[in-house]
């Protein structure tokens, strides 16, 4: 499983990046970093994931993954 960390979640590029890493098999979602939506869910800036995703916003940042996008 590829441990994967997303730095600037709630612009547009984040969020087609979330859906398809949500629906690839290999990977798992450890992290979505956004200041200004830190405690939110993902879901409530980015309307198309309700339902598929219930992972909230961070303003920390995990240095333990595999791939981190920026």
């Amino acid at each position: 499983m590829i441990h994967v960390g997303i730095i600037g979640g709630a612009g547009y590029t984040a969020g087609e990046l979330i859906r398809l890493l949500i629906n690839h098999p290999e990977t798992e979602i450890d992290f979505v970093f956004s200041t200004s939506n830190a405690g939110n869910k993902i879901s409530k800036v980015h309307q198309d994931l309700v339902g598929s995703l219930d992972l909230k916003f961070t303003d920390t940042v995990n240095a333990d993954v595999d791939v981190l996008f920026l």
